[in-house]
């Protein structure tokens, strides 16, 4: 394919991964309105039997008071949950920290929680207590993403990807800094960490590589095409 064809390519899978992103969005509100009535009704029989007697409509007022109280702390804790990662690497002789950004299995694994069997049954009780308020941030953090793929410079990721691709293997930052030579490498590969199948290697040094399912994607675009030119 040609520099051209990478681009194009590259900007019809960002389209198919927003869609992706609009749909995990819809089940990630979805779920988190179920689990909130679920959690409401909970406590609304709670407060209505050990602290609030009468109308059963204060109970439930008070109820969601509550999942909002948790919803606001789980917020403010969100850019902790789901922060970049940071990476040192070496470009020109100087230390540069490569930022990274959480994969959607991460935010799938933290809207539903942990499913470590190390944890004590208290942890377990407040991880499924603050389930509505997770996925209601997730969604939230999910929209933000969906908006910075939408701000990317294509021609500079598409060169990334470009690159990963014909070199088929491991490609360090460094050699991507020295092949490339991008106006802002760091900016560039912190948006690349957004798309679905890039793989960041950080074992003594960073890398990148291609997942097989992005490289098939690419192949069976290209096959589609009516014109290929190498």
């Amino acid at each position: 394919m040609k520099k051209d064809d990478y681009s194009r390519w590259f900007s019809d899978r960002l389209l198919r991964q927003n869609r992706l992103l609009i749909a995990a969005i819809a089940a990630m509100i979805g779920l988190g309105l179920v689990a909130t009535l679920f959690e409401a009704g909970i406590f609304a029989v709670i407060l209505h039997i050990g602290f609030i007697p009468g109308p059963w409509i204060r109970s439930f007022v008070a109820a969601f008071g509550i999942l909002g109280v948790i919803l606001f702390l789980t917020y403010l804790h969100l850019p902790k949950q789901l922060s970049d990662a940071e990476h040192d690497a070496e470009l020109r002789g100087d230390v540069t920290t490569i930022r990274t950004a959480p994969t959607m299995t991460a935010v799938w694994t933290y809207a539903l929680g942990s499913l470590e069997t190390d944890q004590t049954w208290i942890e377990r009780l407040m991880s499924m207590l603050a389930l509505s308020q997770r996925l209601f941030c997730a969604a939230y953090f999910t929209w933000q993403r969906m908006i910075q793929l939408r701000a990317i410079d294509v021609y500079d990721c598409s060169a990334v990807l470009r690159l990963l691709y014909k070199k088929a293997e491991r490609v360090e930052v460094s050699e991507l800094e020295k092949e490339l030579k991008l106006p802002n490498l760091v900016t560039t590969l912190r948006n690349v960490s957004l798309i679905d199948g890039v793989m960041f290697l950080t074992q003594k040094s960073v890398g990148l590589s291609l997942t097989n399912r992005l490289v098939d994607d690419m192949a069976e675009w290209t096959e589609r095409q009516p014109k290929v030119s190498e």
